[in-house]
């Protein structure tokens, strides 16, 4: 049986290696960036840091299980125009179809419980 700290994965918001999402920072202004902590592609489900610079969208998708988030630091603003601050958590349903824009730069923690299908 393999121990705890064998089993432990830790990380450091202050010394992280974040990628550069391409796709998504591509004819936009600044960057969006994440770390992945433990999303699986193939099952659509874990967590990720997601980092957005000022004045950026996040391309515009589809969940098919429920999102959750937690805004660490910045400001967000759904498709639909509500603003979120440092603090709130967010749970969004599966069904649920949004892109996101920041003015100031957000970052926030993401769990996924299914896939996200870009529009």
């Amino acid at each position: 049986m393999s121990s705890l700290s064998e089993l432990r994965k830790v990380f450091n918001i202050k010394n992280l290696t974040w990628e550069l999402l391409e796709d998504e920072s591509r004819d936009q202004e600044g960057n969006i960036y994440w770390f992945n902590l433990s999303y699986d592609h193939k099952t659509g489900e874990g967590s990720y840091l997601y980092k957005m610079d000022p004045n950026t969208t996040s391309k515009a998708h589809e969940h098919t299980g429920p999102e959750e988030f937690f805004i660490l630091d910045g400001d967000l603003t759904d498709s639909d125009g509500y603003v979120y601050k440092k603090g709130d958590f967010v749970q969004l349903s599966a069904g649920s179809s949004h892109h996101s824009t920041t003015k100031n730069g957000c970052t926030s923690v993401v769990t996924h419980r299914g896939k996200y299908i870009y529009s």
